[in-house]
């Protein structure tokens, strides 16, 4: 039996050859990367575009929103619109959830910034199409505006859209079938078109003809899409009146009542508002389904953060449903603070149908997701599907 060793010079030779490489995303095809980041959340994409210029690259790239569509694993995010009266333009967020929380790590969410559109206009006539926002006329320098820009929330970039026929100075607008029904905002003169309707696919706009000069001269304070038809509610001669268009007969009917008073959202064929008493301090829900109000339960744990941390008369908030959750999100106000900051509040609520038909909400956290400067205002909170 031969046991005599290996030379050292066929020794080194071997143990010298360096190891085979392990695969890495790099060496894969382009389209099995998108596939393979396209079935991510989407809250973990900041952490994934800083790994490497290709992956930074595909998560701004439409392909990957394509992706994301034909699987079906589109999420709804919630965008913020924050305007500091010392800077000319108002600046857009996007809530970011922390999606590796834990008892021990607290931050739970953050508004991120994204590219700032350079638009000065502070409408908070906003309207969401696809994965596009549509900032709707003005005030633009405390004037009204015709203008109209486009935030597109997959590559956070900004684009022009053809402008209105009139200056509008905070118009209503409602999206039905991929068009934009936008309706007063102007001066309500006689050769104004007072309604107007863009359609998304054409780029065109078109007036709307009116069915009395009473809608003119009236405060027309909420619009809604029911159904298919656009439901707009009106104070005329100190009573509230209701008006719905169908766009598909192109007609209009008076309607009796108010659907939904006060509704500022719907959710799985609910609609949730603010009580009236948050206006004094108090962070009540209420939920209807289109009869009287009632209180969404569970919540006092809400109402005590909502005080604690600057909920008060002079606070501005807003509801939005997101994603199957509401968000509350509350812009606080203090009297005296040294250093002349405060911050934004945001609440994740999940509600459930009990036995009985009562609503609870469960909350899942409330945390300062933002530190700005005293003077600024919470303008717009709508959720996105990307």
């Amino acid at each position: 039996m031969n046991l005599e060793a290996e030379p050292p010079e066929k020794m080194k030779t071997k143990n010298s050859s360096p190891p085979p490489s392990a695969p890495s995303f790099s060496s894969l095809p382009e389209e099995i990367t998108v596939n393979f980041l396209a079935r991510i959340s989407r809250p973990y994409y900041p952490l994934i575009s800083v790994v490497s210029k290709t992956f930074h690259s595909i998560l701004s790239s439409t392909e990957l929103y394509a992706a994301r569509s034909h699987l079906g694993s589109t999420e709804q995010c919630l965008y913020v619109c924050l305007w500091d009266k010392n800077n000319q333009f108002p600046q857009w967020f996007t809530l970011w959830i922390n999606p590796n929380r834990t008892m021990k790590k607290k931050t739970t969410g953050l508004l991120v910034p994204i590219a700032s559109s350079n638009f000065p206009s502070v409408s908070n006539s906003t309207i969401v199409v696809g994965s596009d926002i549509y900032v709707i006329g003005g005030p633009i320098d405390n004037e009204p505006s015709s203008a109209v820009r486009i935030l597109d929330c997959r590559s956070h970039t900004w684009r022009e859209a053809p402008s209105m026929n009139v200056a509008r100075w905070n118009p209503l607008a409602r999206v039905y079938d991929g068009k934009i029904y936008v309706m007063a905002g102007c001066r309500g003169e006689e050769d104004e078109s007072w309604a107007e309707v863009f359609d998304t696919k054409t780029q065109t706009w078109e007036q709307i003809c009116i069915p009395n000069t009473e809608l003119r001269n009236s405060f027309i304070y909420r619009i809604r899409e029911i159904k298919g038809k656009i439901h707009f509610e009106y104070y005329f001669q100190h009573s509230i009146k209701m008006y719905a268009y169908d766009p598909k007969q192109g007609k209009w009917e008076f309607c009796n009542g108010v659907v939904v008073p006060g509704a500022e959202c719907v959710m799985d064929g609910v609609w949730y508002k603010r009580n009236d008493l948050i206006r004094r301090g108090y962070c009540d829900l209420q939920w209807s389904t289109g009869g009287s109000w009632r209180d969404v339960k569970g919540l006092e744990s809400l109402e005590d953060k909502y005080r604690m941390n600057d909920g008060s008369v002079c606070a501005i908030s807003k509801l939005v449903s997101c994603g199957g959750k509401l968000y509350l999100i509350w812009d606080p106000y203090k009297k005296q603070n040294p250093d002349d900051t405060k911050k934004i509040w945001c609440a994740e609520i999940v509600v459930e149908k009990r036995v009985g038909g009562e609503v609870w909400g469960n909350v899942q956290w409330v945390d300062a997701v933002l530190s700005v400067p005293q003077n600024c205002q919470l303008l717009n909170c709508i959720a996105v599907s990307v």
